[in-house]
């Protein structure tokens, strides 16, 4: 479930005041829109500065940059205000809350800006990113999405191109956008295809999302979020140019997750009944589709887990087969060694 309630904050710190006007190097795409960038944050002091640093080196600058901190124990705040004079917002919650409502308080901004950019923590966005990511934008009528490409980086910044994580559509850097229909975006989240929040630009026009994050799901939160938005988001934008940078650390929530993966085989499968039910497929044939897909997605996240003791691994076994059942679970399997065995590639989750 999730709640849009009243924001409550106990401090403010910052102002746009004083940014220096436009000047070399900067653009103006979308100079009629009012683009707001919020950033959640806790204990994000190891990386929350080159975060805030990839947003401030923009060609188009956000108008209205926000860190939101949820009660952060660390040095986050004086990192955080010492960009002031840089025009950033500092606001602190008046209580620690889960992720999912933080992230939802802040996408509660939607109601006062044209456009807006939920940035994770520790992520980045290169210096071209809200200009040609809002470039599209531009001229649509109503609500509408765009979204780039991303790359994946470690903790110290260096490109990770193997791994369980990867961009769920070609990179091609240069090449044109692409508008996506929307029940092929929304084919995408049914096999949690999904894209990566920072790297998504929300054409708001001032209203309130039609969702939010669910706090039920503790990994799919993301493909759900972005398909009960087709509810008033009708078009959809694809940049085909890693614009975005996602970092992978062991604090983040898709390391934690796979310590526990019957649960995310879970996460798994209820997510994918969701949108498919957003989508309007029901009937057996659906129901088989996703079983298959859980058992293959199962099968490649417990390939990819080295130092998984054999009691989780039973456990998520077990927790597999009761979702699939034997046709579907065999099935599945069979799919991913034959990927495999032809060099086509295997599932990612992004």
């Amino acid at each position: 479930m999730w709640a849009r309630g009243k924001r409550v904050y106990c401090v403010w710190h910052g102002s746009l005041e004083g940014i220096p006007e436009v000047g070399k190097g900067v653009v103006l795409i979308g100079e009629s829109f009012h683009v707001t960038t919020v950033v959640p944050v806790y204990n994000g002091g190891p990386f929350i500065e080159a975060t805030l640093r990839s947003l401030l080196g923009q060609t188009r600058r956000p108008d209205r940059l926000i860190v939101q901190d949820n009660c952060s124990t660390d040095d986050t705040a004086e990192i955080a205000k010492g960009f002031a004079g840089e025009g950033v917002e500092y606001r602190r919650t008046a209580e620690h809350l889960h992720s999912g409502l933080s992230f939802n308080l802040g996408m509660e901004f939607a109601s006062e800006t044209d456009v807006l950019h939920m940035m994770t923590a520790d992520d980045l966005v290169k210096p071209t990113f809200v200009e040609r990511v809002l470039e599209p934008l531009v001229g649509v009528e109503g609500n509408a999405l765009s979204y780039s490409a991303f790359e994946v980086i470690d903790e110290e910044g260096r490109l990770l191109e193997e791994g369980d994580l990867a961009n769920s559509f070609r990179i091609e850097s240069g090449a044109p956008v692409r508008e996506i229909p929307m029940e092929d975006f929304l084919a995408a989240q049914a096999v949690l295809r999904t894209i990566c929040t920072p790297a998504v630009l929300m054409k708001t026009d001032r209203r309130p999302l039609p969702a939010g994050l669910r706090l039920e799901f503790i990994q799919c939160a993301d493909a759900v979020f972005f398909s009960e938005c087709t509810r008033d988001y009708k078009r959809f934008f694809e940049v085909p140019e890693a614009l975005c940078q996602y970092r992978r650390h062991g604090a983040t929530t898709t390391t934690r997750n796979r310590e526990r993966p019957a649960e995310l085989i879970q996460d798994y499968w209820r997510a994918t009944s969701r949108v498919d039910e957003i989508r309007g497929k029901s009937g057996w044939m659906a129901n088989f589709r996703r079983r298959c897909f859980v058992a293959a997605a199962a099968r490649i996240l417990l390939g990819g887990i080295e130092d998984l003791d054999s009691v989780r691994r039973a456990e998520a076994l077990r927790t597999t087969r009761a979702i699939t059942g034997l046709p579907a679970w065999c099935l599945g399997n069979l799919a991913v060694a034959l990927r495999r065995v032809l060099g086509q590639g295997h599932f990612r989750r992004p």
